[in-house]
């Protein structure tokens, strides 16, 4: 009888242990494309399918598209509402054009769509948002240019870049060609970027970051394989809801299938501060033992 008890006590035992509240799951999924002559194709595009992804794994999705500065601090606000502290996974995404403003530098910048200026917003923003929010997890992924050097490049090389698939399609990488090439040659930062960098560098504790690309290298707009998506996001979309594997593992496999399709010329990197195994379609559960009848 003592025995029996022991492996009853043990079972309910297990069972509890499997049954503590699950992370809430929350994601702000941005996509911009209307930059008017630099205007994208399949940003928004983008947005939609994560968003969908994100949704059939579970994720409550706040989707927006072609923000401004103001509209996007408004998402964060809103976001913000959804996320439980210490008891959430915050999934950030953003698909658009972006910039760095120095070679050497490893701030980034995404691009808003205001029509009248062109603004830069500090990926330390975003961190010092994800700070202050206290998520359990958070998982960031930026499908944008991270580059510098075509604030250098003329125009007439830039047209012959092997990003260009054909003169209708346009230019197929998410950076920004309206620089003043003569004010960065001098190493002076074009007048036309306004950006908020009265922010904190301090990266957000167990986060994960993903940029499409490696620092210098461009983001492509479109796939090879499906000209409604960029190369990145669709791979991701493909490996997002993979079962049984942490998030680290979804991006080695999204890194290694775009570095085949373009042939290394863009590599997803990551950056993470995660404390723990983080699963978007999580291991299954073990059945508690239960003695024979």
């Amino acid at each position: 009888m003592l025995f029996l008890s022991i492996f009853i006590f043990m079972g309910c035992s297990a069972t509890t242990f499997r049954s503590e509240k699950p992370l809430k799951r929350v994601a702000l999924v941005i996509g911009n494309q209307d930059y008017g002559e630099n205007s994208l194709e399949n940003s928004i595009n983008d947005a939609v399918g994560v968003s969908k992804t994100l949704k059939h794994i579970g994720f409550e999705v706040i989707l927006k598209k072609d923000v401004t500065l103001l509209s996007f601090y408004k998402a964060l606000e809103e976001f913000k509402e959804k996320i439980e502290p210490h008891n959430s996974i915050a999934f950030f995404y953003f698909a658009g054009h972006g910039n760095t403003l120095s070679k050497k530098s490893r701030e980034e910048y995404l691009m808003m769509t205001d029509k009248k200026q062109q603004v830069l917003m500090s990926i330390y923003r975003l961190y010092e948002f994800l700070d202050k929010a206290e998520a359990r997890h958070n998982i960031v992924v930026i499908d944008a240019c991270r580059d510098f050097q075509r604030y250098l490049i003329p125009m007439e090389r830039v047209k012959n870049a092997r990003y260009i698939k054909n003169s209708k399609r346009g230019y197929n990488f998410r950076g920004n060609f309206r620089a003043n090439i003569t004010e960065a040659k001098r190493g002076v930062e074009p007048k036309w970027v306004i950006h908020d960098d009265n922010c904190s560098d301090k990266f957000p504790s167990s986060t994960i970051i993903s940029y499409a690309t490696m620092h210098n290298q461009m983001a492509q707009d479109w796939s090879l394989y499906d000209e409604h998506h960029s190369p990145y996001t669709r791979l991701l979309i493909n490996y997002l809801d993979d079962e049984e594997i942490p998030i680290e593992e979804v991006f080695r496999r999204v890194r290694l299938a775009l570095i085949k399709e373009t042939n290394r010329k863009q590599m997803n990197l990551e950056e993470s501060s995660l404390e723990k195994n983080v699963w978007l379609v999580p291991k299954k559960a073990e059945v508690a033992f239960a003695p024979p009848i």
